[in-house]
């Protein structure tokens, strides 16, 4: 290959790494939200169900 092909394939890994990198901190990020909305709702015991037990939505 010539130097110049080599050298934009470079180019391509380089740039791919660093989205490769900002998925991934998408991704933390996202799981942080989940769980602190998660650990934030508080589940009413005596609340009717919001589903059967197949996962269906009660009426």
């Amino acid at each position: 290959m010539s130097e110049r092909v080599i050298s934009l394939l470079e180019q391509v890994l380089a740039e791919q790494q660093k989205q490769t990198d900002l998925l991934e901190q998408i991704a933390t990020q996202n799981l942080a939200l989940i769980e602190a909305l998660a650990d934030d709702v508080e589940v009413d015991p005596d609340a009717p169900p919001l589903t059967y037990l197949s996962g269906a939505p009660c009426r």
